[in-house]
């Protein structure tokens, strides 16, 4: 294994793109590095991004310098595998499926390398020949599902083209193609669960053409071999036991409608259960009475960002009614109708479940008097919605006001790892968004640095992310990263709410609904703009002391603050 080793070459990050320049290298020969750590900048004349290393390992040999400018597919550092010594000569490229390196990301550009000789039933003239693997689509997602495949083997792709859907326990994304060429093998079929890094196809250079033979041979790509889906999924191999391995889609499915998976019959690679089969199941199922019970196709489930609170998949068990039991209580009536959940749905059912059983939740409230607010909105709210194109609402201010108050209690904007018994306090505010798709679902994009934004700028940012999560148009970096989240039911005139947790935060506050009462001023009685703030926390991150403290100081700065000061400004 320390004898094994990968070369990274230059990305291409765009369509039009043929050479980039490094800006400069983040690690040197020598250091260590793990998957997604910023391994080197790339200045084009389109873009600059960073570029992250797809690897485990240890810097060997960096092959261009900053400064100079290669054309896209250059070699331009060697890594090796954990516990390699740089300046040891290259090791020929690893065959087996136990040394794949670490998760490698198909919307970055892998590794490119070309075809093995002698190897037949791949391409006629495919020359470079381009492994793609399983995105890795959240922090700790391990495993992804390939909900369908948008083109076939033989097809021409050009970058960015949509390739092929994902589905994980957190999240269903349409992956693009990293490269320009043909379509030369489809590795891992519609349905089929792989962990994150599996080959899943091919991709030749423009004008290469599939052989035709269909096999599924390991070939050596860039230093890593190929191996067959089968073999990949979710660590399953031919001799496993079958039934003993579910995907997440599968297990969800299951215990959502009532089925019985020694009952299933498995059409996948070595008799593994997949999603047709469960669908199949179900449809097929007697009706209690014994007439076919109605199903319904399900609309098409929108290309869903990770929901609110959506962690590593929650146990079956923990999700539905347990195996063999009913999904649907009582007696049947004719006027039901009956429809599977979509992705999302089970999506955030899981990650709300499974929030619930990692965190000791706890939820505490203030009341909150408005007038103040109130008057500053009614005298700024057009100038400002002209200035920034967003509505100066109850919930901006609550959130600029949050931006100050969460850093004056660092553990309500923590992060918290009891089973490596350590806290993680962050002295920066990335502000998690709720945002409400239609009542499809809830995603929860990012406002990055909140604390650092005033009125018109957090506004305007909660405006945009908003408006890009129900467009689809927000990548998955844009839910990546927040220290403490935000949802608002008010313009619903809810009361008081208790939200759950969007993991790994450790708190999430709700503002709800506004409403003119009449409060005590003094000896005099005042109508004024009233509404409840509620916040659900962690117990195992802070105390009861601390959540009031917290929400004391939220209430103080949006009742006293001179709101009229800062947007006149």
């Amino acid at each position: 294994m320390a004898d094994e080793t990968w070369v990274v070459t230059m990305p291409k990050l765009g369509e039009t793109v043929t050479e980039g320049t490094i800006g400069s290298w983040l690690k040197n020969v020598g250091d260590t590095v793990e998957f997604d750590d910023p391994l080197f900048e790339v200045s084009t004349d389109k873009v600059d991004s960073e570029i992250p290393s797809p690897y485990d390992g240890v810097i060997l040999e960096i092959m261009v310098q900053a400064g100079e400018t290669v054309p896209v597919g250059t070699e331009v550092v060697r890594i090796g595998a954990p516990g390699s010594t740089p300046g040891a000569a290259p090791a020929a490229p690893a065959d087996s499926a136990d040394s794949a390196p670490a998760a490698e990301t198909a919307a970055e550009a892998p590794v490119a390398g070309e075809q093995a000789d002698g190897q037949s039933g791949m391409a006629e003239g495919a020359g470079v020949v381009h492994d793609l693997t399983m995105p890795k689509l959240g922090e700790t997602v391990t495993e992804g599902t390939i909900g369908s495949w948008l083109k076939n083997e033989g097809d021409t792709i050009e970058f960015d083209d949509p390739l092929f859907e994902v589905s994980t326990d957190k999240v269903d994304s349409e992956i693009p193609s990293p490269y320009d060429g043909v379509l030369l093998q489809i590795l891992v079929q519609a349905g089929e669960t792989v962990p994150v890094g599996t080959v899943v196809a091919r991709i030749g250079e423009p004008g290469a053409t599939p052989s035709g033979s269909g096999a599924v041979a390991p070939v050596e790509v860039s230093g890593a071999s190929a191996q067959p889906a089968a073999a990949a999924e979710s660590g399953a191999t031919p001799g496993a036991e079958a039934g003993k391995n579910y995907s997440p889609i599968v297990r969800r499915l299951a215990a959502e409608n009532g089925i019985d998976l020694s009952t299933v019959t498995g059409t996948g690679a070595g008799g593994r259960i997949r999603r047709e089969d469960i669908q199949a199941a179900i449809e097929n199922r007697p009706a209690r009475g014994g007439a076919p019970a109605p199903t319904k196709p399900s609309a098409p489930a929108a290309t869903a960002a990770p929901a609110a609170a959506a962690p590593a998949a929650a146990p079956a068990a923990a999700m539905g009614p347990q195996t063999g039991v009913p999904a649907v209580p009582g007696v049947p009536d004719d006027r039901d109708e009956i429809k599977p959940l979509s992705k999302m749905r089970l999506a955030i059912a899981a990650g709300m479940v499974q929030s619930l059983q990692i965190s000791p939740q706890v939820w505490t409230s203030i009341e909150v008097d408005y007038e103040n607010v109130e008057i500053a909105r009614q005298k700024h709210k057009d100038a400002y919605k002209k200035a920034t194109g967003a509505s100066l609402s109850y919930m901006t201010f609550v959130a600029r006001a949050l931006g100050e108050a969460l850093l004056k209690y660092p553990a309500v904007n923590s992060s918290i790892d009891v089973p490596n018994k350590t806290q993680t306090f962050h002295p920066y505010v990335n502000l998690g968004i709720a945002v409400d798709l239609n009542e499809q679902g809830l995603v929860v994009p990012v406002v990055r640095n909140a604390d650092q934004l005033n009125l018109k700028g957090i506004g305007i940012q909660i405006k945009e992310q908003a408006s890009k999560a129900r467009d689809g148009k927000l990548g998955m970096d844009d839910y990546k990263g927040s220290t403490f989240t935000i949802t608002n039911v008010g313009p619903f005139q809810s009361y008081a709410s208790a939200p759950i947790i969007n993991q790994p935060n450790v708190g999430i506050l709700c503002t709800d609904g506004v409403a003119r009462k009449p409060v005590a001023i003094g000896n005099t009685i005042a109508i004024h703009s009233v509404g409840i703030i509620g916040l659900v926390y962690d117990h195992r991150a802070f105390d009861g002391a601390t959540a009031s403290k917290f929400l004391l100081d939220l209430r103080d700065i949006l009742q006293n603050r001179d709101w009229d000061a800062e947007l006149g400004s």
